[in-house]
């Protein structure tokens, strides 16, 4: 297709090219005070070292970098980010200018290439949702929640916001294992993903609650999958186990959802609750064969037990696609459990299906203000119809994590997971909920 024309998406991204590599920021050491009777010269060795200072750094409050932006060369922002799952981490070379002129007016873009030759281009413009003057949060991978990732990464942003914004993406090795909750771990294949997605977007935040509403067209093309080591899905399969792999029509979507947050720190909960509700509607330009609407539900919720020191905390995440009469829902958009989102004790992609259940429970002790020990639990289930829906079906999943914490922020987490077909281990920057 035209529109997925690589040449085309590159020249949306303008200006952004690929950052080769990034030094670890260090903060500057708070000047000491004067000490009586007599003032004493600083010197180096009066510094914290290197590593203590880029640790202390990066257990503050805000992005590293000490004031919150992160690292910066003019509207030039470098990061290594993951676009998904097997793309593996990822220079990503951000232009970020807000307020244009003093109009108000934002501009962003974003492009990242990794070694699996995982490809991501996008751009904003307008009133784009950020906090003071940091990089607008984006949902770039495959397996979040349409909307609801969105409304919660855009959730503590206040005001009217409206922008018009353009993606591509060129995923080589996503993976695909069948459709449904019994599907083989040895039927595991790889196809190439090539899509892209013209929007406009409309949101309005006041308080702790917030709305968001989109419309605009995806086209997509379902190509042979790179990785040497896994049959091709388009060779392995055919409509039948894979709905939607022969033709790959272009979509009109339209969505709207809502955030209510109740949480005392969205990213560092001790106590309250969240709560997401997203519909999004889904038809095919070409035909009537792959039309549907989207039902999505994210609650979450956090009970001290005595004190913030011990704290018990749920998830429940429910995703339902209705087909309409004689249509369905092609396999690369169904719902996915399995992978660091949902059911984290089994492989990426591992489960998909029209209808998706998860629900996780942890319990996480604080041994210090800055470091946080879990118990975590959870099971989950992928299912065609309601009536199909078996709670002796759902797979299951337990593990232990280590968890690194501002006050404000949990910055990194170290999750093991264990599970009836392998063990996990989950290293992750932010919260696991």
């Amino acid at each position: 297709m035209g529109a997925l024309n690589r040449d085309v998406m590159l020249r949306m991204a303008g200006a952004v090219a690929m950052a080769a590599a990034l030094s670890c920021p260090v903060l500057a050491a708070e000047p000491e005070e004067a000490q009586a009777p007599q003032a004493v010269e600083s010197t180096d060795d009066d510094r914290p070292g290197l590593l203590k200072r880029t640790i202390h750094g990066f257990l503050s409050d805000g992005e590293p970098g000490g004031d919150g932006k992160g690292l910066h060369f003019g509207p030039l922002a470098p990061r290594f980010e993951v676009v998904s799952p097997g793309a593996g981490p990822a220079p990503m070379l951000h232009f970020w200018a807000p307020d244009l002129g003093s109009t108000g007016l934002d501009l962003h873009a974003s492009g990242s290439y990794s070694i699996y030759k995982y490809q991501y281009y996008d751009a904003q413009f307008g009133l784009v949702p950020h906090q003071d003057a940091r990089l607008p949060r984006l949902a770039r991978g495959t397996n979040g929640l349409f909307t609801l990732d969105a409304l919660q990464r855009t959730a503590a942003v206040s005001g009217f916001q409206i922008w018009a914004s353009g993606r591509y993406r060129d995923y080589p090795r996503e993976d695909f294992y069948g459709v449904g909750i019994d599907t083989p771990r040895d039927a595991r294949s790889d196809y190439r993903l090539k899509d892209a997605l013209y929007e406009g977007l409309v949101r309005y935040g006041r308080g702790r609650f917030s709305v968001m509403a989109r419309a605009g067209v995806m086209q997509t093309s379902i190509l042979s999958g790179d990785d040497p080591d896994l049959p091709d899905t388009l060779i392995t399969n055919d409509e039948q186990t894979a709905p939607g792999l022969l033709r790959t029509p272009d979509f009109f979507m339209a969505s709207g959802g809502l955030w209510l947050e109740l949480r005392d720190q969205p990213e560092n909960a001790h106590r309250g609750a969240s709560l997401g509700i997203a519909v999004s509607r889904f038809d095919d330009r070409g035909g009537r064969a792959y039309q549907w609407t989207r039902f999505a539900v994210d609650a979450r919720e956090y009970l001290p037990l005595g004190s913030d020191r011990h704290v018990l905390a749920f998830r429940q995440v429910a995703s339902f696609d209705r087909p309409d009469d004689g249509a369905e829902v092609p396999f690369y958009m169904q719902t996915t459990l399995g992978g660091s989102l949902f059911l984290p004790g089994y492989g990426s992609f591992r489960f998909r299906d029209d209808k998706a259940l998860w629900l996780v429970g942890e319990y996480r002790f604080e041994v210090h203000p800055k470091v946080e020990l879990a118990l975590l639990y959870d099971a989950g289930s992928v299912f065609p119809t309601l009536d199909a829906f078996e709670a002796r079906d759902m797979r299951r999943s337990y593990g232990v994590g280590l968890r690194l914490k501002s006050p404000q922020k949990v910055k990194l987490r170290l999750d093991v997971w264990h599970s009836d077909e392998s063990t996990q281990v989950r290293l992750k920057l932010g919260p696991s909920f």
